[in-house]
């Protein structure tokens, strides 16, 4: 059988499927002999996972391949002859989970929670909502204020009015012009301001050229991590979440703001407006202003959490409860110190929030968290903050139950698989997040297991009586997922690196744990393709799908 593996190539299987009809589906040796009965989906699913149980097969028939990188679908064959594999079995090596998944998913992209042991969330944005039609205002005004009080800026910026049509997730600024970017699926720049003002296609070609690109914007599109800190970072910034969504018309507005008073000398060459609004953003979400009224947006937060965060759904808690019935171990993994975590946890799970989880990482400074070996410390839980001096060494298991900070993907996984008696090599990881690049880009990437994107922008197409469309719907952006008939920056990332992408938790507790969900589309969007994506050039080159 292996040795047929080796002959049979996973590229011969997709071609087949090209060509399938019930009768060349009955003569296949994935058993299917009432196919008739089945949806073409279905039939399809059941190849991939044929075709991806072959490519395991030919994995384990060469065990001295065991433990190269390259075994993915970029595999070069001279890379492995060059260590002394030859060249047959180099070849057997790229049928690895990758290709054998990107092959198979042009046709079925899916989700069958049963094929994971760990499951893994996120906690903003992702298990809890926020109201944003009142969030985002209060962090509007809170950087605005900081701006004007902290860093000297004209009280012009504060009579400024809120318009909540400037604001999109995803935009990017370019701090040095102090301009403000809406990019492509390939980095080219779809729509762009100077300030508020939208600048004309003549106006993007002479600033950026006329493949309207950027350098930087092309570096954090070839390695999104390559600018996360550094040189790079002072230039530019990524509104990814909803929490710097607001930023992007606090930038603006101060820019227009700088314009305005700068006199018969001009408009200055470089502006320093994002430097500026770094530092108040830096203010606003330290931890070690949670407690202590500095960070207005805390202050705000620990006064009224009831009015910012929503309640979840007691359905999606009774999911919960059906994933940890069905023996998969929970994990809850967000950025937040413990203090907030436990204040809008509260709000959204309920009081005995911990109980959902086998394991709490707080504090995990993603994407750092999924790429280095920070050491894990403990938390006091009653006094909500980390203990000093309580490192665990690198070898040190998690204790189940309790909440640490910081740490490392590596250990975390080490710790759930000795929980469910396996070797972490087959103990397979699933994780659900909102920020693509923290949680969807950066595990399938670096720690190779599984995501699933979440997107409330979906709501805009799915739900009439979405309750915070005045916030997420931008006429002067356009769509979140695509400009015209071109995808953007983020709709490549979700079709690249995403197992799915879905609105919310909720739309995933519609399902029981054990029914898989199929996607209607190549790129994963759940169940089905934006409508503004349709008529896009979108493809995808699958990085994700485990064996």
């Amino acid at each position: 059988m292996q040795s047929a593996v080796r002959r049979w190539s996973v590229c011969q299987l997709a071609v087949s499927v090209r060509a399938l009809t019930t009768r060349a589906a009955a003569t296949t040796n994935f058993q299917l002999q009432k196919v008739y009965k089945q949806t073409q989906t279905d039939v399809l699913c059941q190849l991939r996972k044929s075709c991806s149980r072959s490519a395991l097969l030919a994995q384990q028939s060469i065990p001295e391949l065991i433990g190269v990188n390259q075994l993915c679908r970029h595999t070069h064959t001279h890379t492995l002859t060059q260590r002394g594999i030859s060249t047959s079995k180099a070849r057997a090596a790229q049928y690895s989970r990758y290709s054998a998944s990107t092959i198979m998913n042009s046709y079925c992209k899916e989700l069958d929670l049963m094929d994971y042991d760990i499951i893994g969330f996120d906690l903003d944005g992702t298990l809890l909502r926020y109201n944003l039609q009142e969030m985002t205002p209060l962090i509007y005004n809170v950087l605005k204020k900081y701006l004007v009080e902290v860093k000297g800026y004209s009280p012009a910026l504060l009579s400024k009015d809120l318009d909540m049509d400037f604001f999109q997730k995803g935009l990017m600024l370019d701090g040095v012009r102090g301009n403000v970017l809406k990019l492509s699926n390939e980095a080219t720049i779809l729509r762009a301001s100077h300030g508020t003002r939208l600048l004309s296609d003549e106006e993007i070609e002479n600033i950026y050229g006329v493949e309207r690109r950027w350098d930087v914007a092309t570096a954090f599109y070839n390695n999104p991590l390559s600018t996360w800190n550094g040189p790079a970072s002072e230039q530019m910034r990524t509104l990814l979440d909803y929490f710097d969504m607001p930023s992007a018309l606090v930038f603006a507005q101060a820019v227009d703001v700088v314009d305005d008073e700068s006199g018969p000398a001009g408009k200055p060459k470089e502006y320093k407006v994002w430097g500026d609004l770094l530092e108040a953003l830096m203010h606003s979400y330290n931890r070690d202003n949670f407690s202590n009224d500095s960070s207005l947006y805390f202050k705000a937060m620990r006064a009224e959490p009831h009015r910012y965060v929503l309640p979840s759904s007691a359905k999606l808690l009774a999911w919960l409860e059906q994933l940890r019935n069905a023996n998969k171990k929970l994990f809850l993994l967000t950025g937040s110190n413990i203090d907030f975590a436990d204040l809008t946890a509260t709000q959204a799970l309920g009081p005995d929030w911990r109980k959902y989880f086998d394991f709490i990482v707080t504090y995990a400074k993603k994407p750092g968290f999924f790429t280095q070996k920070r050491a894990y410390l403990n938390v006091d839980d009653v006094a909500k903050r980390e203990l000093p001096n309580t490192e665990l060494s690198p070898v040190e298991y998690l204790q189940p139950g309790k909440i640490y900070a910081q740490g490392n993907w590596h250990q975390l996984h080490q710790s759930m698989a000795k929980l469910l008696h396996k070797d972490a090599s087959n103990a397979r990881a699933l994780y659900f997040g909102d920020n693509i690049i923290q949680d969807i880009y950066t595990p399938v990437k670096h720690s190779g297991f599984d995501t699933v994107a979440i997107a409330e922008e979906l709501f805009l197409m799915e739900a009439k009586d979405y309750p915070f469309k005045a916030v997420l719907h931008s006429k002067f952006w356009g769509p979140y997922f695509n400009n015209g008939c071109t995808p953007t920056l983020w709709s490549g990332f979700i079709a690249n690196y995403a197992q799915i992408c879905i609105s919310s938790m909720d739309q995933m507790a519609q399902t029981a744990p054990t029914e898989r969900l199929v996607c209607n589309n190549v790129n994963g969007f759940y169940p089905m393709v934006p409508k503004s994506l349709e008529c896009s050039n979108l493809t995808t080159s699958w990085y994700g799908g485990c064996v």
